[in-house]
């Protein structure tokens, strides 16, 4: 299940296998194995870099129960490539939260210095 949908929204993307195992950064064969379901439990790693090239969710790749949403025109592959490494590199929803959150507070302080000028 998990290989066919791959399989079909790389299809509909009109990617070869060989594009979007470069574009998650796994392995030609790694990838194959799980299109043909003789990998069907592949690691939540590797799912959410192959969702991510692919611009989708991990659930839809998992439930079938989901529907397809494509990604927001605003996410464009170079977002969803620092998203992935950023998860390759442990970051973690909780840690963009607290980023975002510091950002924003600096932002903030910012006008408010800036409106006192």
């Amino acid at each position: 299940m998990i290989g066919d949908r791959i399989k079909e929204m790389r299809l509909q993307k009109r990617y070869s296998i060989t594009r979007l195992a470069e574009k998650a950064q796994i392995s030609k064969s790694y990838l194959s194995q799980i299109e043909k379901g003789s990998n069907s439990n592949p690691s939540l790693q590797m799912l959410h870099k192959i969702a991510a090239s692919l611009g989708t969710s991990v659930d839809y790749l998992i439930d079938e129960t989901h529907e397809h949403i494509e990604a927001d025109s605003h996410i464009t592959e170079e977002w969803l490539e620092l998203l992935s490494r950023a998860i390759d590199q442990g970051m973690t929803k909780e840690d963009f939260i607290e980023f975002y959150q510091y950002l924003s507070f600096k932002k903030n302080l910012q006008a408010v210095k800036d409106s006192k000028l």
